[in-house]
C-alpha cells in the first residue's frame, strides 16, 4: 500500500509496507522487503532491500532552507543503477530511526543504522556498516568511512574527513573556522578535521579547524585538540597532550587494515 501523496514516480518492491500519510515526491525507488513508517517524506531517493525508515522522517530535504524541491540539486553517483535518477542513494539492510532528517545529493552504503532525530546535510558520504547516533549532525561535505562509530549528540562540521574504523564517543563536537567571522570583517576560511583510520575520540572531546588524528591515535574524553597528533599515542587535557603511546596489543589486525585502508 502507498501512501496517498504522491507526486512523481514511485516504485515499490515486493514484500513492503507503506505507513500512514507517506510522501512521494519525484523519483522514489524502495527495494523489497522494506519498511516505511507513518509521516514520511521521500524525494528522490533510491532505498536497498530490507531497509526500515521509521516514523517521520524526511529523506530529502532540499539544501535550500524552507524549499523542498529543486530541480537543479546536483545528483550523487547513481552506483550503475538504471533510469531515472536519483539524488539520494540508501544501501541495504539500513535503519533510519524516527525523525530524521537527511538532505540531498547524499550516499549512504549498505548496513548503516542513522539513529533517532539526526540530521545529514548535503553532499555527504556514509560507507558500509557505519552508526550515527540519536541527536548527532553531520553538516555539509563529509565524508564518513567504513565501519565507524559516531555516538549520540555529536556535531560533525562541514568539510570533516572520518576515514574507515573510527569511533567518536558521546557529545563530541568538531569545528572548521579558527576566527569568530559571524557578523566581523575578520579573514574565514573553512579548514575541517582529517581522522585517521582506526583513531578513537573520547566523549565530549573538542576537535579544532584543520588538524589531523594519526591512525588508531586515542583522544581522552574531554580533551580539546589544537594542533595534529601523531598515530597510536594517547592524549588528553586542554590543550591535548601526549601521555603514553598505545599499547601494540590494541593495534589494528592486519586483515582489518587490508579490508578498510593502510
Amino acid at each position: 500500500m502507498i501512501g496517498k501523496n504522491t507526486d512523481g514516480n514511485a516504485v515499490v518492491g515486493e514484500n513492503c509496507h507503506i505507513g500512514k500519510n507517506v510522501n512521494f515526491v519525484g523519483n522514489v525507488r524502495i527495494g523489497n522487503n522494506c519498511k516505511i513508517g507513518n509521516n514520511v517524506f521521500l524525494k528522490s531517493v533510491s532505498i536497498g532491500d530490507n531497509s526500515i525508515i521509521q516514523d517521520n522522517s524526511v529523506i530529502g530535504y532540499s539544501t535550500i532552507t524552507g524549499h523542498y524541491y529543486d530541480q537543479n540539486q546536483s545528483e550523487v553517483n547513481r552506483n550503475n543503477l538504471d533510469e531515472p535518477e536519483y539524488h539520494i542513494i540508501i544501501g541495504k539492510n539500513i535503519l533510519v530511526r524516527t525523525g530524521v532528517t537527511i538532505y540531498l545529493d547524499v550516499n549512504i552504503g549498505d548496513n548503516c543504522w542513522i539513529n533517532h532525530n539526526a540530521i545529514i546535510r548535503e553532499k555527504v558520504t556514509i560507507l558500509e556498516d557505519t552508526t550515527i547516533g540519536s541527536n548527532t549532525i553531520c553538516e555539509n561535505n563529509v565524508s564518513i568511512g567504513k565501519r565507524c562509530a559516531i555516538h549520540n549528540n555529536s556535531m560533525i562540521c562541514a568539510e570533516t574527513l572520518i576515514e574507515s574504523f573510527v569511533f567518536i564517543g558521546p557529545g563530541v563536537s568538531f569545528t572548521n573556522n579558527s576566527p569568530i567571522g559571524h557578523l566581523r570583517d575578520v579573514p574565514s576560511t573553512i579548514k575541517g578535521a582529517k581522522l585517521r583510520l582506526g583513531c578513537a575520540i573520547g566523549g565530549g572531546s573538542t576537535i579544532c579547524p584543520g588538524v589531523e588524528i594519526g591512525h588508531e591515535a586515542i583522544i581522552a574524553a574531554g580533551a580539546v585538540v589544537t594542533k595534529d597528533i601523531p598515530p597510536r599515542i594517547i592524549v588528553a587535557g586542554n590543550p591535548a597532550k601526549k601521555i603514553r603511546d598505545v599499547d601494540p596489543k590494541s593495534f589494528i589486525k592486519e586483515d582489518f587494515r587490508e579490508l578498510y585502508g593502510t
